[in-house]
């Protein structure tokens, strides 16, 4: 693990991303030494950075550490590197006055080989009691704050499954626990808007700028959910991954070969 450049498993007990979850991160495949999308990760890092008003961050320090991590690992065909940006240290309770200096974390961890089975056969989800809470200031960020996901894990942990539906207070489907949505609905690809909450994949981004399909960002309804004829979920490390059955609902196979070409397309277009 490298904290600020150096080798260290250590963070100052004051750091703001320990205290007040102020910080970003995002998690990032890596194929024999490269870093997957990262043009699409440093875009939503920096975006992420700009709306929480973070002291100045050395862009090209952070790509450089990255890229040497990635290096190590070259070996492996592939890995997982995550980086975590918090403000840094200072302030007094929730002041942000006097932190100068972002705080920058490169962790690397084994891949996990589950998702190349998913993506080949599928998964069935589950609707989620646990609901995402609305705030527009910090929808789409990838930011620390994640104890809805943590309390949504549990329950797909408790239930006994591998990836749950997620819904807002006002009943508008949103995401997956860790993965974006994408819903074949009369005739078209839909993925939920994420004006209020949600979390603004990098794979999501990358399908809805580069893919073969056409996709519009709607209010999606548990309804609709019901009534698509095919779903995928999708993450940068997951990549798409058919959902075969919802709760009691199962999906026709026919669009399963359409969405394998689509990953594959998309894997042929990395930067």
């Amino acid at each position: 693990m490298l904290i600020n450049g150096l080798k260290s498993n250590d963070i100052n007990a004051a750091d703001r991303g320990l205290a007040y979850g102020d910080g970003l991160f995002s998690t990032i495949k890596i194929e024999s030494g490269h870093v997957v999308d990262w043009t699409l990760h440093l875009e939503r890092l920096k975006e992420g950075a700009q709306r929480l008003f973070f002291p100045q961050v050395d862009w090209l320090q952070l790509q450089q550490e990255i890229f040497d991590s990635a290096e190590t690992i070259k070996a492996h065909p592939h890995y997982v590197l995550k980086v975590i940006l918090t403000r840094g240290s200072g302030g007094r309770g929730y002041s942000a006055q006097g932190c100068e200096q972002p705080t920058r974390i490169i962790s690397l961890s084994a891949f996990p080989e589950m998702y190349f089975q998913w993506q080949k056969n599928g998964i069935a989800i589950v609707q989620c009691e646990t609901q995402l809470g609305r705030n527009k200031q910090l929808a789409g960020l990838k930011s620390l704050a994640r104890l809805e996901q943590v309390l949504i894990k549990q329950e797909l942990a408790s239930k006994g499954a591998l990836e749950g539906l997620v819904c807002d207070e006002f009943g508008h489907v949103i995401e997956a626990c860790s993965a974006n949505i994408f819903v074949f609905l009369n005739g078209h690809w839909i993925t939920p808007k994420l004006d209020y909450c949600g979390v603004a994949g990098v794979m999501r981004k990358r399908i809805l700028k580069h893919a073969s399909i056409d996709v519009t960002e709607q209010n999606i309804t548990v309804n609709d959910i019901k009534q698509a004829s095919s779903i995928f979920l999708s993450n940068a490390l997951m990549g798409i991954v058919p959902i075969v059955q919802y709760e009691d609902k199962r999906y026709s196979t026919e669009q399963l070969q359409r969405i394998i070409e689509l990953q594959r397309l998309l894997v042929s277009k990395d930067d």
